[in-house]
């Protein structure tokens, strides 16, 4: 009997994903383990192998196009198996066109991804409701009321999508909800500078991730999370969750945006753990391969932007996580030192922190 390939929650909060590849053809054979089709969720793209082998014998999710959890993204059975005549959900006779919408969830999606107004749009759906077909026929025969296709000549539109997206809306919706208020601080970075110039020799003939800045901080940050662990905190659904354990987020640039893969267990790593778990989390999201797990359970996290020669920025909270910790570059500066002015190796520490869950004070104790 043909098995169903339904779209599954990739991650805790994964309500849709879009498809960005099919790895295999209809018609063709699958082995059980084999890659699939990739996945686009909230946070990154996932890979997804077949949980069976036999034959693909229908392709439904279309590349490009998001779907819903559950929903049917291919057939996979026997050769030459009959398998039923594909249905819309969104026409789905099981649904009251009463109280329906007048434009299918599905199609909405589809045209907001286009910058199209499906309102305007003649439905060929029950009860004249505009499904995704309607906009698919208007992208192609240009027909749309385009709200994008009236920008100036020489601009280039992209429509929110995928990652980007994501960001947008969670972002925006927590700076609107939770009041950011943050605190800096200079620090001297010279010991930490100069440890780490005396040492990568040593650490690159024994072949081991030479420790960046940012894993300097990262440890720094753990340790003083154990002293002042109020900050290790989120705020659910009303309730200050304090955390025991330490998990830092990384927030990591990829082509597709930001992702901020988690390095578990900070609070008991080693300098050179976490290191080579930075690196290896970097690589892997570089290359599009981080799992939902390597992108959850962050507690705390560190952004860096030191790299591009930024001093300091004000970075924005990481929903539902308290606080967020921003790494600027390590510079030479003067800096009076028993009475006399000599230059040193500084770098710009600013923290973001959720007033709602703690104050100022403790904040100033922890960067200090």
């Amino acid at each position: 009997m043909a098995t169903q390939f339904r779209l599954a929650a990739l991650g805790h909060t994964m309500e849709t994903g879009r498809v960005v590849e099919w790895h295999v053809a209809e018609g063709k054979p699958v082995e059980e383990g084999q890659l699939l089709v990739s996945i686009e969720t909230d946070k990154t793209v996932v890979e997804v192998n077949s949980p069976i082998g036999g034959t693909v014998l229908r392709i439904e999710g279309t590349v490009d196009e998001e779907y819903q959890v559950g929903d049917t993204l291919a057939w996979i059975g026997e050769d030459n198996e009959t398998i039923p005549d594909k249905v819309d959900v969104e026409t789905s006779p099981t649904q009251e066109p009463s109280s329906a919408p007048r434009v299918t969830p599905v199609a909405e999606r589809l045209a907001e991804r286009h910058g199209i107004d499906a309102s305007g749009l003649t439905g060929t759906g029950p009860d004249g409701r505009v499904t995704k077909d309607d906009v698919r026929r208007a992208i192609k025969s240009g027909t749309a009321t385009d709200t994008l296709a009236e920008a100036s000549p020489g601009v280039e539109i992209n429509p929110l999508v995928g990652i980007r997206r994501t960001t947008a809306e969670r972002l925006s919706s927590n700076w609107s909800v939770a009041p950011h208020v943050t605190e800096g601080i200079e620090v001297d970075a010279t010991a930490m500078a100069t440890l780490r110039e005396n040492n990568k020799n040593t650490w690159q003939e024994s072949k081991t991730a030479v420790p960046s800045i940012n894993d300097f901080v990262l440890k720094a940050t753990a340790n003083a999370l154990q002293t002042h662990p109020r900050l290790n905190a989120a705020l659910i659904d009303n309730a200050i969750h304090q955390y025991q354990d330490i998990h830092l987020g990384v927030a990591v640039e990829v082509d597709a945006g930001l992702v901020v893969p988690v390095v578990h267990s900070t609070g008991s790593l080693s300098l050179l753990e976490i290191a080579a778990a930075v690196k290896r989390l970097g690589a892997r999201a570089q290359s599009g391969q981080l799992t939902p797990e390597e992108l959850g359970g962050a507690t705390f996290t560190v952004t860096n932007l030191g790299h591009l020669g930024i001093d300091w920025f004000t970075p924005v909270l990481n929903p539902p996580q308290c606080a967020i910790l921003g790494v600027g570059r390590v510079r030479k500066a003067p800096v009076v030192e028993n009475d006399s002015i000599v230059a040193r190796d500084t770098m710009t520490l600013v923290l973001t922190f959720d007033h709602r869950v703690i104050d100022g004070a403790p904040c100033a104790r922890f960067l200090a």
